[in-house]
């Protein structure tokens, strides 16, 4: 049989073929996921925390279930971004008896144990249902990593930390959240939670806007 690789001809279809089943498939995202169904463009949106890279930013409780169960997915999608892309948890004191927990978290980022204690702390709560809402609950909890009850509570009283919750909180209040766990990308887009959607839908929407954002970006930059 002749070897017609190299025939212009069908090179030139086989590349049209491509192009077209590209386009398809843009086409296909586009439809599938839109403004005011899929994601809603927020009313004030916000500021990337590091400029140049494309923010995705998840608001949680440690004490929220789902937030529990996205976390496996989240972790899961993170590892495999690109280095331009930005994940960022921000445990949002959205109720008073969530702060203790805010609280807690920042503590664990303050003591350079967060990759340990943030999947621990959520097992504690969901899946060996142990009572983990309060300083003094949290203190005794945190104990297990070799830190003092003293050193718990002083972190935890401290200034920073103190900050900290409150801009989290303040920045879920802007953006105007109704509950966790809410996903915001670029600060600028909140993806939306509906009956029916899975987790792994969630995520397809949040890299269909990470695609919109890097277009755009390569597209700014092409202008100048």
């Amino acid at each position: 049989m002749k070897n017609d690789t190299n025939n212009p001809i069908k090179s030139t279809l086989v590349a049209l073929i491509a192009l077209c089943a590209a386009l398809c498939s843009t086409l296909l995202q586009a439809e599938t996921f839109r403004e005011g169904v899929d994601y809603e463009l927020l009313q004030q949106p916000g500021k990337v925390e590091v400029p140049g890279k494309i923010e995705v930013r998840e608001f949680f409780s440690f004490s929220c279930p789902h937030c529990f169960r996205l976390e496996s997915f989240t972790t899961e999608w993170k590892a495999k971004q690109a280095d331009d892309v930005n994940f960022i948890m921000t445990p949002a004191a959205m109720r008073k008896d969530w702060e203790p927990l805010a609280h807690a978290y920042f503590v664990a980022d303050a003591l350079g144990k967060l990759e340990t204690i943030k999947p621990d702390l959520f097992e504690a709560i969901h899946v060996k249902n142990k009572n983990l809402y309060t300083q003094a609950d949290l203190a005794g909890f945190f104990k297990g990593y070799g830190v003092s009850e003293d050193d718990f509570n002083k972190l935890y009283n401290s200034f920073s930390v103190r900050v900290k919750v409150r801009q989290a909180t303040a920045l879920a209040k802007t953006y105007r959240l109704r509950g966790v766990p809410a996903i915001v990308v670029n600060a600028k887009y909140l993806v939306k939670t509906q009956s029916g959607k899975t987790f792994a839908d969630l995520l397809d929407v949040v890299d269909f806007l990470v695609d919109k954002e890097r277009a755009a970006s390569k597209v700014a930059l092409s202008e100048q």
